[in-house]
């Protein structure tokens, strides 16, 4: 384990905190006899633990050197050179298809471009009270930083013990710092994940050889609807059912599948496990079968036990969030994921169920008239013959836009007991819907009289958070506008903006927020088992 402190990123010191730095002396030595000779003399007298800025890059392009570092992050320890930690090792190189050379390269083009990546870090944190705890570049140049704030200062006696509300009160010890964000850049700069990661190198690996595969696979590679061939073709290669699920498809009772990417992250944690365990048992309250649908080690599960579950929950923040274009590519590298609306409405047609739950539907991002930005969720609901219970939209979309491109796909929206268009958390907009439904039987006989006129699409059925759950709305707006700013701000783009966008919210609106999403998913639930069983008594 060593760090050595050059002039890169002078200005994130608590990231190179490391036992037993190296000297320059000691790095020099690691290099081969051509570099040895031309570095040597310029770190003669160079104070402990540093190294001059040229001679760490002259090393970094040094083969022997670069090769003696890798050895070192091959049996685990850590090296940090000038507060940046190299993330990656023989094994990550493999998997991104590198050479070494090309690992060299990308390391220093990320030293190179200092000013412009620090920038791209402090714009992240912007209007947060974080400082950057740890530093990595990865193997494709890609970066990310951990981050921590002051936890609250306890105040207390001269023996520990906590004062009283309105004593008076001293605080004792230093200043706390407590882990906070992560964040995922990439080699030109963008945010392009916040990962829940902490501390974790290898992990940290491996979810950046996930990412980077699918953000460069996926424009090129798109899901196409596949005839399902009985579990001796297509079913027993890739799909796995739950027990439960075969016996209720096998006997013919209604089966929910229920969206995974809202209930495995989104604003709901610590519980996710518990949630969906409770979100589970409401569906069969209401004589339905739930399938939370997920890719599972490069398979795809409708329906999960208790096991896969909580196996699940463990990855919360760092599994990639699948939309439907990605699975096949998660399925070759036999990857985890969670499942966004589009997929989970792609596999739910594939198998023959429809009828799906969700949070609330993606769509048209805010300024998507230049940008293009619109959800597959749109796409993947036009295509296939599945009726969808959400609440609406997420509050971080064009409204409008997206109601646009429903109605030129030929999606019906129909409002659940309203006439307005829920927005996530809040029961209503401004937007006035065409039409409105009072009963799971009425909103089970368009899907029935569909299929017999064969009408192709979906149907978006869109269903309030209940009336003592839903948040202020002016605050809610404050909150959405806020993020927007922090978007725009942090010039991030493309997947990122959700995630990023619904952790913003919550930041602002403190635990509301998650308790207001954990109602409305269950309602969602328990409306979309009674449909499915209205569906079935048909």
């Amino acid at each position: 384990m060593g760090q050595i402190k050059s002039d890169f990123y002078k200005r994130f010191q608590p990231a190179d905190n490391m036992e037993l730095p190296f000297t320059a002396e000691e790095l020099v030595k690691r290099a081969s006899l051509n570099a040895q000779r031309e570095f040597a003399g310029k770190v003669v007298g160079v104070e402990s633990g540093y190294i001059p800025k040229d001679v760490l890059l002259g090393l970094l392009r040094d083969e022997t050197f670069f090769g003696e570092m890798l050895k070192i992050r091959d049996t685990g320890e850590n090296v940090v050179l000038s507060g940046i930690t190299l993330g990656y090792n023989s094994k990550h190189i493999n998997n991104m298809g590198l050479t070494e050379e090309d690992v060299a390269a990308n390391t220093i083009h990320f030293m190179n471009y200092e000013e412009s990546m620090a920038f791209s870090i402090n714009s992240a944190m912007a209007g947060t009270s974080e400082r950057v705890s740890a530093l990595y570049v990865f193997a494709n140049g890609w970066f990310g930083i951990e981050t921590e704030r002051l936890a609250d200062t306890i105040f207390a006696d001269e023996n520990g013990v906590p004062f009283e509300d309105g004593a008076q009160s001293v605080a004792v010890g230093e200043e706390v710092y407590e882990p906070s964000t992560s964040y995922l850049f990439s080699d030109e700069g963008d945010l392009v994940a916040t990962p829940d990661i902490q501390y974790d190198v290898d992990q940290w690996m491996n979810f950046v050889d996930l990412f980077s595969a699918v953000q460069e696979e996926a424009s090129a590679v798109d899901a196409q609807p596949v005839a399902f061939e009985s579990e001796e073709g297509f079913g027993k290669q890739y799909i796995v059912y739950s027990e439960e699920v075969l016996h209720a498809m096998h006997e013919g009772r209604p089966v929910v599948v229920m969206e995974t990417a809202a209930t495995f992250g989104g604003m709901i944690y610590p519980g996710n496990a518990e949630f969906a365990m409770e979100m589970a048992n409401k569906v069969r309250e209401y004589n339905a079968v739930p399938a939370f649908t997920a890719i599972l080690g490069g398979q795809i599960h409708i329906g999960m036990s208790d096991n896969d579950i909580r196996y699940l929950d463990t990855k919360r923040g760092s599994v990639f969030k699948a939309s439907a274009r990605d699975i096949p590519i998660l399925i070759a590298k036999r990857a985890d994921a969670v499942m966004t609306i589009a997929a989970v409405v792609q596999v739910a047609a594939l198998v023959g169920l429809n009828i799906a739950s969700g949070s609330g539907i993606g769509g048209a991002q805010i300024g998507a008239e230049k940008t293009m930005d619109i959800s597959t969720d749109l796409q993947s609901l036009a295509k296939n013959p599945v009726m969808v219970v959400c609440s609406g939209t997420k509050p971080t979309l064009d409204l409008s836009l997206t109601m646009e491109y429903l109605e030129t796909a030929g999606v019906p929206v129909i409002g659940y007991r309203t006439d307005r268009m829920p927005e996530y958390m809040l029961r209503g907009s401004g937007f006035r819907l065409t039409y409105r439904m009072e009963t799971p039987q009425e909103l089970a006989q368009v899907m029935a009289i569909k299929a017999k006129m064969g009408i192709p699409g979906g149907v978006l059925v869109v269903n309030p958070v209940p009336k003592e759950y839903e948040l202020d709305p002016v605050k809610t707006k404050k909150a959405v506008d806020a993020a927007i700013e922090d978007v725009a701000k942090n010039n991030i783009r493309g997947k990122a903006i959700t995630g990023y966008m619904m952790g913003r919210i919550r930041n602002y609106l403190g635990d509301q927020s998650a308790e207001s999403q954990k109602a409305f998913l269950m309602n969602n639930a328990k409306v979309a088992a009674q449909i499915a069983a209205a569906m079935n008594r048909r």
